[in-house]
């Protein structure tokens, strides 16, 4: 592989990895208002709960997800998926 391609791909995959630790930060700094606004309990811990089960649910639905938008894709297309 060339060296500027390789080049790029590093770059491309920090800038990546750099945009979902952010998400990760700013999901966590916001939990607590997360917590009062979209799941309103009695007990604040059971918001947190909540909303960090919200959280963890997103990754065990994200293969999932690949695989039911993957295989429609095999099926009808590239453009069809996005």
């Amino acid at each position: 592989m060339p060296r500027p391609t390789l080049s790029r791909m590093i770059v491309a995959a920090m800038i990546g990895n750099v945009l979902e630790w952010f998400d990760f930060v700013v999901y966590g700094f916001f939990a607590v208002t997360i917590a009062e606004v979209f799941f309103p309990a009695h007990d604040p811990t059971v918001s947190m709960l909540i909303t960090f089960g919200a959280f963890g649910l997103a990754y065990f639905v994200r293969p999932l997800g690949a695989i039911v938008v993957g295989s429609y894709t095999d099926r009808a297309g590239r453009k069809a998926g996005l």
